[in-house]
């Protein structure tokens, strides 16, 4: 086992959940993480897409997305209409879109326009359904939807990265991540069930404002890390096509900002539509 990994991920882990635990939702100090872990990630990523040939307006893409997550905190703390974060999602498309008409090569503006919108689409769209969970709650408190929906992916990770280490037999996806296993996933979801349940337990069967019964925390313990791990694939599908072990170099051991964060950006945008759709009713 990579001991360092170990280390400097417990260290994050403590780090994230006492500042969770006591910062309010609603603090400009939340929105300045927030927006940092964003903006870390987008650079990370369209690293990536010119490390592997492809063109984008690095600078278009972090505007519109560290913009968009803005306006997602802002408009949840004023509690403004989420009809006009869909007016300024229509405009940064619109926007990319009249851009094609400033290059000479058409190609070269259909390129540049695919590669903007795919690092504001993986990487700050689809935080912004993080920010939502976060907010979720009273907003004068910290946010423990979002705090639980971290603590159950990445105890997924931890889970699937002992178990594996240990027992890993039966390769999971070796075309894309040799390292993974199918006895790790299942590790990974048994400690994100038992997270889940102690959870349902402590908190009173809560999560923030929404009543949470024990079927879905056993549910969700399920689901989460299947998403997870759906979502840290695709992370290493993007890294293998341009030949690089980590999307960045934050943590020893653990890679960039984006290596962390993977997951979340994948199981966010599922947990808020669980909640909408199960949890809100």
């Amino acid at each position: 086992m990579d001991k360092k990994r170990i280390l400097m991920g417990l260290l994050i882990a403590t780090i994230v959940v006492l500042s969770v635990s006591f910062v309010p939702v609603s603090s400009p100090l939340s929105l300045l993480v927030l927006l940092a872990i964003c903006g870390l990630g987008m650079d990370e990523f369209y690293a990536l897409l010119r490390r592997g040939g492809m063109q984008a307006s690095r600078h278009v893409g972090m505007i519109s997305g560290l913009g968009f997550v803005v306006m997602t905190w802002f408009c949840i703390r004023q509690g403004y209409s989420m009809h006009v974060l869909w007016a300024l999602l229509l405009l940064i498309l619109l926007v990319n879109f009249f851009r094609l008409l400033i290059y000479p090569d058409a190609h070269q503006a259909i390129h540049n326009a695919l590669g903007t919108l795919f690092g504001f689409i993986y990487v700050a769209f689809f935080w912004s359904f993080f920010v939502r969970i976060f907010m979720s709650g009273p907003l004068d408190k910290p946010g423990m939807a979002g705090l639980y929906l971290i603590a159950t992916v990445k105890s997924a990770d931890t889970g699937a990265y002992f178990i594996g280490s240990r027992l890993g037999r039966h390769k999971l996806f070796p075309r894309i991540s040799p390292k993974k296993s199918w006895e790790g996933l299942v590790g990974g979801v048994a400690c994100s069930c038992i997270l889940g349940l102690l959870w349902w337990h402590f908190s009173g069967a809560r999560l923030g404002r929404i009543h949470f019964p024990i079927h879905h925390a056993l549910l969700l313990g399920i689901i989460l890390p299947l998403i997870g791990t759906l979502g840290d694939l695709v992370e290493s599908l993007f890294k293998r096509a341009v030949e690089m072990k980590d999307s960045g170099e934050i943590a020893p051991g653990l890679g960039g900002m984006l290596d962390m964060i993977d997951s979340l950006l994948f199981t966010a945008p599922f947990m808020y539509m669980y909640i909408e759709f199960f949890l809100s009713r």
